[in-house]
């Protein structure tokens, strides 16, 4: 979703942003069992310190007030979460992989998967808790969450190539109970048009299911302009 913001034009700025963050693991304590690591570009290790750090919920309390638009995309969910043995949770990211910090670990962790019940009932808990967070802050008129169904082709009808097995229509029914929990929970929420859910071989990020063609940020763009 960070790619939408290019779209916006002048004027916007980007006053906060949560990469690589699942839910499950921004609502768990920090941990400090995962030792040290270095990766090779500053976002990374921005990111899995975030991640590691669980900064999602102080970013809302800190900018939440001030904030114009809040943004909820839930594509970093699809990665589920591993459950360590100081009862946190850690998103399974590739840069925590990259990172090697789980090799600091005596036991190996386990891996709950985006879409099992064990996963949606812990997201569930970590979603109530955003949600009651937005409404403290007084946030909740201005938060929006965009859904955004995978891209099984290109705009030039190239094939993508599936996210770790998972197919874009299987990653549809998967997601389809976390965002009808959001909105029953109340909040504003947005979905992308089958037809826009296309990649592009020229993004800037190469062909992914949820790497979009410039339709489908031009739809989002009006979208999060026109919500409030």
């Amino acid at each position: 979703m960070r790619d939408t913001f290019d779209y916006l034009g002048e004027g916007h700025t980007l006053t906060g942003y949560v990469a690589r963050q699942s839910l499950i693991s921004a609502a768990s304590p920090p941990t400090a069992l995962l030792g040290e690591g270095k990766l090779a570009s500053a976002f990374q290790n921005r990111s899995l310190d975030g991640d590691i750090n669980s900064t999602l919920f102080r970013q809302v309390r800190e900018l939440g007030p001030s904030a114009d638009i809040f943004l909820i995309d839930l594509l970093s969910d699809r990665l589920g979460v591993y459950a360590l043995p100081d009862k946190t949770y850690i998103t399974n990211s590739r840069e925590l992989r990259a990172s090697g910090r789980l090799g600091s670990l005596e036991k190996g962790p386990s891996l709950i998967k985006f879409g099992t019940e064990k996963h949606f009932n812990l997201w569930k808990r970590a979603a109530d808790k955003l949600v009651a967070s937005i409404n403290e802050v007084g946030l909740r008129e201005r938060t929006l969450v965009m859904e955004t169904p995978w891209a099984s082709r290109t705009d030039t009808g190239e094939e993508v190539v599936s996210f770790r097995g998972m197919s874009a229509s299987e990653a549809g029914e998967l997601y389809r109970p976390y965002y009808t929990h959001l909105r029953r929970r109340g909040l504003l929420s947005k979905r992308l048009p089958d037809k826009l859910a296309v990649s592009s071989l020229t993004h800037k990020w190469g062909p992914e299911p949820y790497h979009y063609a410039p339709p489908a940020y031009e739809w989002m763009r009006d979208e999060i302009l026109g919500a409030f």
